[in-house]
């Protein structure tokens, strides 16, 4: 229910959650299901208007289910999605299912409803419509109390220094455990998070197309724009595009601008870097769509992509009674749309934790863990540091995987690099051979498989793969093509060799550094971290070698 300041000051609080978006939302509802009195404080209730948070893959909906909240992808004119429609070059493309239920361990868990011949689907809709639902669903609840007001500060115990409220405007609020769900521009995260900070990689531009701009229906549109750049842009850098539908007459178009600063639209460069170098680099259809809505003076919004790798939680004493979760703890470039699925399962992990014990999301599922009785006494944070400790390492089977898929593919998306394009152009012939070539990437990017080990190997297989091709003259060949892959000669074989040998170096650059960051939020700061990571390093790259002659044979 929503509630006046004065009014809910005076009632008895177990969890205050600051912001009321995705994870707030969703983490509430969660958390007053499993017994706890929920303060939730938002500045604005009223409906946001975003343009990320829009696309929810599969493992996502998973999560929504194990909530209890799936519904709320009902009468928000949410679009079924079935998979992906990838296009190397506006001439180049190949469309990607969501693998069926049988293609998967039951290990991995199942999502529902399911699409055609029972194959997963994820789900993309309006960003302010499906918060207004989540938001319904949270006033419902008996034990929420919402308060629209802005957090100024924390207020910490004098005696220990940890969290034990926060001050408004309206005046200080109480709980044993306060959550920061505050999101991308956290004002919490510095002094409360770890010792990352976020790092700005790019801006997506958005805009509205008409559905007529769509290539393929039930499908998200991911434009590799770096090879059709080359003769439509030359010399200039032209970021990945995505194309999705988010309602029954309108497609969403984010459009990646590389770098930490944005081109003008004061001045009319962002609509000349639209309309000059990213619209030629596009499929027609989308490409002319993007031109009439310029032309048009159609409606543009920004929003940074940073990267930001998880910390755990409640370590330092002055974190005590605080916890940050979803855009404030971690975040990753948006390419994947990965970043929601990420948030849902921290909500299923952080209300099994927080919760009383009476109800779970994770009641019966695989993956549930046993919580210690001391616990669930909110106010015993030596308990609640162990349970927030299992929590860390819990949710990095499913949130490693998206967070280093998601930097890695937009490393090797994003950046100009002649050497990237012999990745990029494996990557794509790779998934033209199906099979498990595709079901193992398309289900890791679901967020169906958290299996780490399978991304490594993949990875590397790709990488592997476009040396093979390199030998064999196939790499610029597309399937089904007429034109015959010509086999380079024996003189050219040291010069290919010593390409090849570039090639996997590069590939080494693009991941190994994002996991080197996963490995690094998790160590213990003790003198054995350098060892430790060093030797799980040297295991990926083991893993990558076997990968290698595996894809070989």
């Amino acid at each position: 229910m929503a509630a006046k300041g004065a009014a809910a000051q005076q009632e008895p609080h177990d969890i205050i959650v600051v912001g009321a978006g995705v994870v707030g939302a969703a983490l509430s509802t969660a958390l007053a299901r499993a017994g706890r009195r929920v303060l939730v404080l938002e500045r604005d209730l009223s409906e946001p208007d975003r343009i990320v948070g829009e696309l929810l893959q599969p493992g996502g909906v998973r999560a929504l289910q194990l909530l209890g909240l799936a519904d709320a992808l009902e009468g928000i004119d949410a679009v079924p999605t079935e998979g992906y429609h990838i296009f190397l070059n506006p001439s180049e493309s190949i469309k990607i299912q969501y693998p069926a239920v049988h293609e998967l361990p039951s290990t991995y868990g199942r999502s529902e409803p399911l699409g055609r011949d029972m194959h997963y689907e994820g789900r993309s809709f309006h960003h302010g419509k499906f918060i207004m639902a989540l938001r319904e669903r949270m006033l419902a609840e008996p034990n929420v109390t919402a308060v629209q007001t802005v957090v100024t500060d924390l207020v910490h115990d004098r005696r220990d220094a940890r969290v034990v409220g926060v001050d408004t405007p309206l005046g200080p609020f109480y709980a044993p455990v306060t959550v920061a769900a505050d999101g991308i521009f956290s004002k919490f995260r510095k002094t409360y998070g770890g010792t990352y900070k976020p790092e700005v990689r790019s801006h997506f531009v958005g805009l509205e197309l008409p559905t007529s701009s769509l290539v393929s229906p039930r499908h998200g549109h991911v434009i590799l724009n770096q090879q059709a750049a080359k003769d439509a842009a030359p010399g200039k850098v032209v970021g990945p595009a995505l194309v999705y539908q988010i309602g029954p007459d309108e497609v969403r178009l984010l459009v990646d601008v590389p770098g930490n600063r944005l081109p003008s639209s004061s001045n009319g460069a962002l609509q000349d870097y639209l309309r000059n170098q990213v619209a030629p680099c596009l499929p027609k259809r989308v490409g002319e769509a993007l031109d009439k809505v310029m032309e048009e003076g159609g409606r543009m919004r920004t929003m940074p992509n940073s990267f930001l790798p998880p910390s755990m939680q409640g370590t330092q004493p002055h974190q005590r009674g605080m916890i940050l979760v979803g855009d404030a703890m971690n975040m990753r470039h948006p390419l994947t749309g990965g970043g929601m699925t990420v948030a849902f399962w921290d909500c299923v992990f952080l209300a099994h934790i927080l919760g009383t014990g009476t109800w779970s999301p994770l009641d019966g599922y695989d993956a549930s863990f046993p919580i210690p009785p001391a616990a669930r006494d909110l106010t015993n944070w030596s308990a609640l540091q162990v349970a927030l400790r299992t929590w860390h390492w819990k949710r990095k089977k499913l949130a490693s995987v998206i967070n280093i898929l998601a930097m890695s593919l937009y490393s090797l998306f994003g950046v100009p690099d002649d050497h990237l394009t012999l990745l990029r152009t494996g990557c794509f012939r790779y998934f033209e051979c199906g099979g498990d070539r595709v079901r193992g990437p398309i289900s890791l990017l679901a967020g169906l498989a958290p299996d780490p080990l399978l991304l490594v190997y993949h990875f590397f297989a790709v990488a592997v793969y476009s040396v093979q091709l390199m030998f064999c003259g196939a790499l610029f060949v597309p399937a089904g093509s007429q034109k015959k892959a010509v086999r380079p000669p024996v003189y050219a074989w040291p010069k290919l060799t010593v390409q090849a040998m570039v090639v996997l170096l590069y590939a080494c650059f693009v991941i190994l550094p994002v996991i080197f960051t996963e490995l690094r939020a998790n160590a213990a700061p003790h003198s054995l971290t350098l060892r430790s990571t060093s030797l799980v390093l040297l295991c990926v790259g083991s893993l990558g070698v076997a990968a290698s002659l595996r894809a070989l044979a």
